[in-house]
């Protein structure tokens, strides 16, 4: 609604569509949509749920998504856009200039990114739907750019936007390399799938998974059928998992009383600079490691490489 809102009242204001027309469509569309939302998800919860309402009641009317840490009101502006959009970023703003159609794209999708910046909880993906309109108005630049490149200023700002094109194309492989190590629980759950049970178990194999784990790669995706069985049950503390009846842990804690650490897996931590090639390396280190009861039979009698 933020972002359809800000295009509809430019529409409006335009005279592009009339009132009214707009009106019937929007609410018979409305109607259907939360009409069905609620129908499959009141099913799926077996209780009457709105769960855009709730989401929406939780995050901005309570502000209780707060809870999950907050950035300053321009970081959109500042940080997020300018990493996901790279050299894009300036020529978006340069195309703004360049092309008088631009603005009337830009500004309804700016002033959605400006709402949002309201809100003190941020995440990259909340605004991600403005990233196209912003790349459009960088093509735009980019075009004029590249169409009067043989004027002699011309000339030299296409050679500058060419260079940096090349350090984003380069800039991007690095953050995707550094994306696609950072999910080291995923690999430490699917490692343990592998090689850590005898195919004659009787008995299920409980797996805890703590919130560090759960959030760096492991979803219902990357579970099994029998004999595993999961818990992510949170604010249990590492010294009453010895109480529990789990036979592994996937966290972040290298060593947990009454449990043997099995293995770690390594994830991304930083990048670092160097001399020679490549000028840039990724350091990984160990971020989550998996144990055993210590009470478990190891009936593989498998020599595991500790942490």
């Amino acid at each position: 609604m933020l972002l359809l809102g800000p295009i509809g009242l430019e529409f409006l204001l335009t005279r592009s569509i009339s009132f009214w027309k707009a009106l019937k469509f929007c609410v018979g569309i409305a109607v259907v949509a939360v009409g069905l939302t609620i129908s499959v998800d009141s099913i799926m919860w077996k209780k009457f749920v709105w769960p855009e309402f709730e989401v929406f009641w939780f995050n901005s009317i309570l502000n209780r998504s707060s809870d999950w840490g907050t950035h300053s009101i321009h970081w959109y502006f500042t940080s997020a856009l300018p990493r996901s959009l790279l050299i894009a970023y300036p020529l978006s703003l340069l195309g703004t200039i360049l092309d008088r159609r631009v603005p009337f794209l830009i500004l309804p999708v700016l002033s959605f990114v400006i709402l949002y910046s309201k809100l003190p909880h941020k995440e990259l993906r909340f605004i991600i739907s403005s990233v196209p309109m912003l790349n459009l108005s960088a093509a735009v630049a980019a075009s004029r750019i590249y169409n009067n490149r043989k004027k002699t200023i011309w000339k030299l700002v296409n050679m500058v936007m060419v260079a940096l094109f090349v350090i984003s194309a380069g800039c991007t492989i690095v953050t995707f390399m550094a994306s696609y190590n950072n999910y080291p629980s995923g690999y430490a759950l699917k490692r343990l799938h592998q090689i850590s049970h005898p195919a004659n178990v009787v008995g299920e194999e409980w797996v805890h998974i703590d919130t560090f784990g759960a959030m760096n790669g492991i979803s219902r995706f990357c579970e099994e059928a029998f004999p595993w069985r999961y818990s992510k049950e949170e604010e249990v503390g590492v010294e009453e998992l010895r109480n529990r009846n789990f036979t592994y842990l996937v966290n972040e804690q290298p060593s947990v009383d009454g449990y043997k650490c099995l293995f770690s897996e390594q994830g991304f931590d930083r990048l670092e600079l160097r001399r020679g090639f490549p000028p840039i390396v990724m350091v990984k280190r160990a971020k989550v490691y998996v144990h055993e009861d210590m009470k478990k039979e190891d009936h593989l009698h498998k020599k595991w490489p500790g942490c």
